[in-house]
């Protein structure tokens, strides 16, 4: 694909979809909804990818976010790059990528169904080939192949864990350009720390360099007669016999540590599949892992959503955003007593998922908007819960009474100040409750911003200035104005939007004319001060 075709459609798919699908769109994404503004950052993306070198990128430096992944201890390093800097290395990453899709797995062979390019109106990746396609792939192959044995496996740490060099030798084999490759590397090594080893977690560009980084590993197993499918790192192996599953695996095993990869020891297993029974709910299990996102809460970007929050884990039990109970499941709950479920939550050290999620759903089905007092305290119990319960409570904040609203309120924000330490992710939900409509607690936010170390955390910063946004007077804007020089990009743009919203054309055109000046690299920025004319 041409430089200039790759950086419109990198555009086109973040208005569409975002910078990532781990954050919501932040309110920099919808400045491109205007067209003259899209045009100069296609241009600029354009210009500095023709540059052929990491200097002409001139890119910053990423930071990176712990998120829940499955178990109570299991994270996900995140990566937290800015909506210029993802743009171009989306658009790098388009260049190559209707050559990568011509050499995997045909569709119709259905083996790889993990993000195939196909670009749509601003989507990359064709929507029928997907988690849910994969899963049921799994549960149905079994029957059409004849297999008698399921292996299930995956790569531990999968994007972590691929070398940047062996990347670069895969694409040098497929005879793409060898400039564009080069200067991707560098890119790549730079945002590594010349650490050889990780993709960005979360972009769209990172995906379809890993899908190929797995090129060579398909056509391995393709070639010895493996019958497989696969969702990015997560295989399924349909074999005949036992004997036969256990030489597929080690063979897929040895093919991958020539990539530097093994596989999670912990999820390999081989099963007996010849009664089908027991994979006829793969689809149930993978959505209650959250693997599967539900139709009504696809994350859209037509609007803007000026808070920061998880939008999904990356897979496993503890889910991070509340999915609104069916009928037949409210139905089904009609007999849970949530007293007595909230007694067996406290009588337990370390209550599971599916108990936690069971009595958050009971409190909704029995109409209990008082029981919503004791989740602070499951949240505290059960840390990693918090997204799940802070997104619950704010959906339901007009049937939660507001002495309940306060009690909530009150407890988060002690856990806030009063709390030695808490994971990034933890706080950046907490502020993202305190800055919600039914639960505001200005004061709190305000203590925690001027008290705000640097190495607090990638982003607590910016989310703490969008949950205050709406809730600042003009003496406390004028305050945070000051905070300008030392902020990071992020909050440089929170706080220049924060100041156009709240002070006097009078009392702002001055400071906002110094920043444009000092700033004018930032694209983004500049654009809040003075806006392209459409």
């Amino acid at each position: 694909m041409k430089v200039l075709e790759a950086s419109k459609l990198a555009v086109s798919n973040v208005l569409k979809e975002g910078l990532t699908d781990i954050f919501p769109p932040p309110h920099e994404v919808h400045l491109l909804k205007n067209e003259k503004f899209q045009k100069k950052i296609i241009d600029e993306v354009a210009k500095c990818i023709n540059g052929s070198s990491l200097e002409s990128l001139a890119v910053g430096s990423i930071d990176h976010v712990l998120l829940p992944k499955t178990g109570a201890f299991d994270f996900r390093r995140c990566a937290l790059i800015h909506p210029l800097d993802t743009i171009k290395y989306l658009a790098l990453s388009l260049c190559f990528a209707d050559s990568i899709e011509k050499l995997r797995p045909s569709n119709s062979r259905r083996i790889v169904y993990s993000y195939r390019f196909h670009p749509n109106n601003g989507h990359l990746f064709h929507p029928k080939y997907n988690f849910t396609a994969f899963r049921r792939r799994a549960s149905q192959g079994t029957r059409k192949i004849g297999a008698k044995f399921l292996v299930s496996c995956d790569i531990a740490n999968f994007y972590d864990r691929l070398n940047i060099h062996r990347l670069e030798s895969i694409l040098t084999s497929l005879k793409l350009d060898k400039v564009r490759i080069r200067q991707l590397n560098e890119l790549l090594l730079f945002w590594a720390n010349r650490d050889s080893y990780g993709l960005p977690v979360g972009s769209n560009a990172s995906r379809i360099l890993a899908e190929a980084a797995l090129l060579e590993v398909d056509n391995y197993l393709l070639s010895i007669g493996v019958k497989f499918c696969r969702f990015v790192d997560d295989y399924r192996l349909f074999a005949p016999n036992v004997h036969t599953a256990h030489q597929w695996l080690t063979q897929l095993i040895e093919r991958l540590w020539l990539e530097g990869l093994t596989i999670n020891k912990g999820k390999t297993k081989i099963e007996d599949v010849s009664q089908m029974g027991q994979f006829d709910t793969e689809i149930d299990k993978a959505e209650l892992e959250g693997k599967i996102q539900p139709k009504h809460s696809k994350r859209k970007s037509e609007e803007p959503q000026p808070q920061f929050c998880i939008v999904a884990g990356y897979g496993g039990a503890i889910p991070t955003r509340f999915r609104q109970p069916s009928k037949n499941e409210i139905a089904r709950m009609k007999g849970s007593d949530p007293v007595a479920l909230l007694k067996e939550l406290k009588s337990t050290n370390l209550p599971t998922p599916e108990d936690i999620v069971h009595f958050v759903k009971a409190l909704i089905a029995q109409g209990d908007f008082k029981g919503f007092a004791h989740l602070p305290e499951i949240a505290n119990r059960f840390p990693q819960f918090t997204p799940y319960i802070v997104d619950f409570v704010i959906k339901y904040s007009d049937e939660v009474p507001p002495p309940i609203r306060r009690k909530i309120t009150a407890s988060f924000s002690k856990c806030l100040l009063k709390t030695t330490y808490l994971p990034e992710y933890i706080t950046i939900e907490i502020v993202r409750l305190l800055g919600a409509v039914g639960y505001e607690d200005k004061e709190t936010l305000l203590d925690y911003f001027r008290a705000l170390k640097r190495s607090a955390g990638a982003y607590i910063g910016r989310a703490l200035l969008d949950a205050l946004e709406k809730q600042l007077s003009r003496g406390e804007t004028v305050e945070i104005r000051k905070q300008f020089g030392r902020a990071d990009p992020w909050e440089k743009r929170q706080i220049v939007r924060i100041v156009d919203n709240h002070l006097s054309e009078d009392e702002k055109q001055a400071w906002l004319k110094n920043v444009r000046i000092q700033e004018a690299r930032d694209l983004f920025l500049a654009e809040y001060i003075r806006p392209t004319k459409c």
